[in-house]
Formats: C-alpha cells, structure tokens, sequence
C-alpha cells in the first residue's frame, strides 16, 4: 500500500470518527503526517508492515488507549512518546529500536508493554514511575542494565532494579555538590541529605524526585554561608510542597486521607529540618570560634 491509499484509510477513519484504525499487515512503509489529526483513536494497529519512522504529529492521538507497532523497521519512536497519557497497551516488539526513551516514563495509565526484540541494551531509570504497569515483555535483548539475571526474575525485579539505580544517581550527585562545600561542614551536609530522603520517602505514598541542584555551591565565602544553608532549606521546602500539590492535582491524586497524611508530614519534616537548620547555624558559629582561636594562636607567636 502506497502512501496515498494510506492517506486515504486515515481520511475515512477521520470522516467516521471510527475509535479504532487496523492498518497492519498492509505492506506501509511510511505513515501520513494526517496520522495526527485522528485525535478521537483509542486503539491503531500498525503491526507487520515496512514502516522504519512514526511521524512526530503521531503524538498528537492523546487518547489513545492502545497502540499496535510490532514487527517493524523502527529504529527510533518519536520525541513526544510521552504524550500517550492515555496509554494503557504498548507493542513496540520486534523493531530495531536499540534503546527506550526516557520518556515512556510519563505512560503513567500503561499496564502491558512489549519490548521484547527489540535490541535492548539498557533500560531508562524513568520507567520506575509507571505505577499501573502489570506486564513488561523484555524477551530476547541483549541487555545489561538491568542484568540478564534481573530480567528473568520479572516486573517487580526490574523495577526494584531501576529504581536503586536512580536512588545511587542523585546521591552520586548530592556528593559532587557537597565535595564543593568547606570540608568542616561536609559531614553534616551529608548527614542531613541522608536524613532528608528518610523522612521524604514517608511522607507520600508516591516517590517525591528531589532535585539536587538546590544544594549551593557557593558556600566558601564565610559571610554567605548562614543564607546559603536557609536558602536551601526553603527552597528545599518549596519544592517538596510543589509536588504534592501537582499530586493532589492530578487525575491519580492520592485519597483525601492520604492527603491529609502528606500534609500533616510536610509540616512535620518542616519543623524537624528548621530545627536542623539550628544546629548547623551552631556548627557554622563553632567553626568561625577555632579559626579565631587559631588566628589568637599564631598571633601570639608572632616575634
């Protein structure tokens, strides 16, 4: 089937408002941009054709339900993948694709994914978030993040996998921060991020990502550093209650009863990390006290 036959398949399913579009096994090699005016779809089947490219205005089909591309040529699935927020059926198997896009981790409704030859190297930490998944098909990929071994045990497996994984990156990051403070204060630092992912990770039913780049790396000059380490703790703070919000908000928000336990624990960890905040503002006073004490020393040894 040629481009225009296919267009016309497209114009039709756009005329009749059809909520499903079977083109598979019509020997296609390349799909109209028209594809994305077909915003009413809930379920395409793409399956057993030549097809080596999906059209961005593909992911324009935000309600889409079901989406069928196995036994393809597709090398790449386009950039806006993640805008499937309805998605809940995913075959991409049997396509030269060599990686997942990260964003497939925003298919929060996926519940069955096909993956399996797909030449699957790694797997992207971002898929810890699609909470509804049920079934993961990685069949067949040579891959090695997560091990082979991991791979054979299964869904919850993988995903435990990924998700020490992402855990390990962003303490791998928080450490380049900190190694970028003054040594004296390294250890409290590290000590309060330990603490804070502790009670964060209790505070809400659903994972609260942190994002590192709040740590402040112009701490040296002695007469910033108590606004450097309130600044980062509000900001810290707002962070934290922006993303509940944004959960609260959501289609999936959390019940009221688990709402009421996030917020009553937000104000809790408030309270506890202020008075952290104290008691590095005593460390900081400590330190200023021994350089003082140290410039007394060397003064009095002066000839």
């Amino acid at each position: 089937m040629d481009s225009k036959e296919t267009l016309q398949f497209i114009l039709r399913a756009q005329d009749l408002q059809t909520p499903e579009l079977d083109l598979s096994n019509k020997g296609i090699t390349e799909i109209p941009a028209e594809i994305g005016q077909l915003v009413h779809l809930k379920i395409l089947n793409l399956s057993y054709n030549q097809i080596s490219e999906l059209p961005p205005a593909l992911c324009n089909l935000i309600n889409l339900e079901k989406l069928y591309i196995t036994r393809n040529q597709i090398s790449r699935l386009p950039v806006g993948m993640g805008n499937f927020v309805n998605l809940k059926s995913l075959d991409l198997s049997y396509n030269p694709l060599g990686k997942l896009p990260s964003e497939l981790g925003l298919l929060c409704q996926l519940e069955w994914l096909d993956a399996s030859f797909c030449e699957l190297k790694s797997l992207p930490v971002e898929l810890i978030n699609l909470y509804n998944l049920r079934e993961f098909n990685l069949e067949e990929n040579p891959l090695i993040f997560p091990a082979p071994k991991v791979v054979k045990r299964g869904l919850y497996a993988v995903m435990y996998f990924l998700t020490l994984e992402k855990r390990k990156r962003e303490a791998a990051k928080v450490l380049l921060h900190v190694f970028n403070m003054p040594e004296p204060i390294q250890g409290s630092f590290r000590q309060y991020i330990r603490y804070f992912n502790q009670v964060v990770s209790q505070a809400n039913n659903k994972e609260v990502v942190f994002d590192v780049n709040f740590i402040n790396q112009d701490l040296h000059p002695e007469m910033h550093l108590n606004a450097g380490v309130e600044g980062y703790l509000y900001e810290v703070m707002r962070f934290i209650q922006e993303k509940l919000d944004v959960l609260k908000n959501s289609q999936h928000a959390i019940q009221p009863i688990s709402t009421y336990y996030a917020d009553s624990r937000l104000s809790e960890i408030k309270e506890r990390l202020f008075r952290f905040n104290e008691s590095l503002d005593d460390k900081i006073e400590e330190i200023r006290q021994m350089k003082r004490e140290i410039k007394g020393l060397y003064d009095s040894m002066e000839i």
